[in-house]
């Protein structure tokens, strides 16, 4: 059957984990979801005669990932002639492609028989069973149209793999592989990127793109606050823990003090900072000179890419987990974007991508990784030798129950009980193919839960400074600026493991909320909300009286701007305009720290302590960076800083 290929253009997101934007696909929506020509006006056997369909355009809906998914669908006597999308609270960046890509196909295959679109199967399958909903509504045999084979010779089947030799081959699609394999291209070599999905993007187009980073003239307008000190002189104040741990506090401590005797009142932040808090956030578990490596990069890896057309806005807050107001964010809050400027750059620069292409294993020459072993997009066995150097980027293995449960140290259940919001190719094949040829695993223990997976299917944002996490009790229970581990123990020790996040109308208007996307994700249970506090909470299910008093004492606390009794940190607005609004969550598994060790130059270690030449790797397919705990929005940072570093290093090899 014919593969679709995702063509990622234009698309945004909303952090992973936070649900439905609501907004509308580029078409028309349908005025009502009635059909214009309904069904009853004429008999499949009458239009038979007539022919295939009764011509005009019917409306149907079908539930997709996070709500309803509308659609209309205009036929003339024979055929589908038009497919637009309407009314839906799927979430952009993720179910872009499956919008663009399967109307599509269905009417140039006139066939309900197509694949749906790894990484958005749900709207895929909503969108294939509202269209054969219109078609029994036209008089059609919508169960025939299934059985329509779609034969090869499509978009997906031009570029199949075949037995290549290049200078670089890039394993993984998602941000780690396409900056490795943007950055190779720029500095000369011939590159081949293999992806195993219909997709590109891996987790990196599925999140919502924070990236932390120090950046004086973004951060210049944030205030160093009291709170804030104390976290600073609360890091600093740790016993030292290594010779290398020793050596950066004390370059922080010299940063701390400068600083202080300056005056500046200027968010106090430093690279050597962030990578400090990244060490302590992961429990001094973490490679010293890998993140100072990667803290070090980050802001010329941002430049990096806005050079190569990702957009920044100018606004930096603190993403759940950040711990510090360090996180940027694409103007859509979106990986999509990167992801997008990433493939376009790529392409344009001569990366060779094949979609629907898996490595099997490494293949090692004279003891130097040499090439891979792949099945191709036709289900062929083929062999691609590199000249230079292979890139290892397919990501972590959150989606791997089995592996999940092999390697957990950390959670008391990490199985089939929790679901996974990671990419579904995330099953740590890159991991398995590293260890085989003598890799170093490291850190594989630790897992990553999202506290925020939404279990309502809505959001307003990822980012805390001006929202309070409630129980069904209606009462706080945790800081909301705390670690992402801290944040997912805290969840799991709730009713029902579950919370909401509450905020008010100016935080979703911060958010780029617009009004029409707010009634959208409100009329159809995605969010709650309510006019007053007392009204919201009758809607939530949770006792009013302890909601209003819990959204009294929060008021107080962002005026009062100094630590509170669960030792919360980072304050901004109030929650005092209506419409209030309160989205529930669940944890879900996220991130995996542990993979293959790697050095400042990406290269991978053996067991040894050696560098296996030849052999790089970048992403979430790494471990030794975040120690137990990965500090929220690292993580695309991390990918895209050593997979730059990781393309320049096998082009130069």
């Amino acid at each position: 059957m014919k593969k679709i290929a995702a063509i990622l253009l234009g698309m945004t997101l909303v952090l992973g984990g936070c649900g439905g934007n609501g907004q509308t696909a580029a078409t028309t929506a349908p005025e009502s979801t009635e059909s214009t020509t309904t069904a009853a006006e004429t008999t499949a056997e009458e239009t038979s005669a007539q022919g295939v369909y009764k011509a005009g355009t019917y409306t149907a809906s079908a539930q997709g990932n996070n709500g309803p998914v509308e659609l209309s669908v205009t036929f003339d006597e024979e055929k589908i002639t038009e497919i637009s999308i309407g009314k839906h609270g799927e979430t952009t960046g993720i179910s872009d492609a499956a919008f663009e890509k399967i109307p599509a196909a269905i009417i140039e295959n006139q066939s309900l028989g197509v694949d749906t679109i790894s990484g958005a199967t749900y709207t895929s399958q909503a969108i294939l069973d509202a269209v054969a909903d219109c078609v029994t509504q036209a008089g059609g045999d919508a169960e025939a149209l299934r059985a329509v084979a779609v034969e090869g010779g499509g978009e997906a089947e031009k570029a199949v793999l075949a037995d290549s030799e290049v200078d670089v081959l890039v394993i993984g699609g998602g941000g780690a592989g396409l900056s490795a394999a943007l950055s190779a291209s720029q500095n000369g070599a011939s590159v081949i990127l293999v992806e195993k999905l219909s997709a590109l993007g891996g987790n990196t187009f599925r999140c919502g793109g924070a990236f932390n980073t120090c950046d004086p003239e973004r951060q210049k307008d944030i205030p160093m606050t009291e709170a804030l000190s104390s976290t600073v002189e609360k890091v600093l104040a740790h016993e030292d823990v290594s010779e290398e741990h020793a050596k950066l506090k004390a370059e922080v401590q010299k940063q701390w003090d400068e600083y202080k005797a300056s005056g500046n009142t200027m968010l106090f932040d430093t690279p050597e900072w962030h990578a400090l808090q990244s060490i302590d956030a992961g429990d001094y578990e973490g490679n010293v000179e890998l993140v100072r490596a990667f803290t070090s990069n980050t802001l010329d890896t941002l430049n990096w890419l806005s050079d190569n057309g990702v957009q920044w806005t100018d606004q930096v807050s603190t993403v759940v987990g950040a711990l510090w107001n360090r996180s940027h964010q694409t103007p859509n809050n979106s990986g999509a974007d990167i992801i997008a400027a990433l493939e376009t750059n790529a392409t344009e620069s001569g990366v060779d991508i094949y979609l629907d292409t898996k490595a099997e294993e490494l293949l090692v020459e004279d003891g130097r990784v040499a090439g891979a072993v792949l099945t191709n997009s036709a289900g062929d066995k083929v062999t691609v030798k590199a000249k230079k150097g292979v890139i290892m980027a397919t990501g972590g293995f959150s989606a791997n129950v089995e592996m999940r449960v092999k390697y957990n140290k950390q959670w008391e259940d990490i199985g089939e009980s929790l679901t996974t919001n990671n990419t579904p190719g995330a099953t740590g094949d890159g991991i398995v193919m590293g260890e085989a040829v003598g890799a170093n695993l490291v850190g594989m223990g630790w897992i990553q839960l999202m506290p925020l997976n939404s279990v309502s299917g809505g959001g307003i944002s990822g980012y805390v400074n001006s929202s309070l996490y409630c129980n069904k009790e209606g009462k706080r229970f945790v800081a909301e600026d705390q670690r992402r581990d801290v944040l997912a123990e805290a969840v799991l020790a709730q009713t029902d493991k579950l919370f909401y996040i509450v905020c008010d109308q100016k935080e979703a208007e911060l958010r780029g909320r617009t009004p029409e996307v707010m009634s959208y994700m409100v009329e159809n249970g995605l969010v709650y909300s309510g006019d007053t506090i007392a009204e919201l909470a009758e809607n939530m299910g949770v006792p009013a009286d302890a909601l209003e008093e819990t959204v009294k004492e929060f008021n107080e606390l962002v005026k009062a701007d100094k630590p509170d009794q669960f030792g919360r940190t980072t304050w901004e607005n109030t929650i005092e305009v209506g419409p209030f609004y309160a989205p529930s969550f669940s944890p879900a598994v996220h991130h995996t720290m542990g993979g293959l060790e790697i050095n400042s130059n990406a290269e991978v270690i053996n067991t040894d302590g050696q560098v296996i030449p030849g052999f790089y790797a970048a992403g979430e397919v790494t471990g030794g960076i975040h120690g137990t705990n990965r500090v929220g929005g690292n993580a695309v940072p991390d990918a895209l800083c050593f997979g730059k570093v990781a393309g320049e290093k096998a082009a130069g090899n």
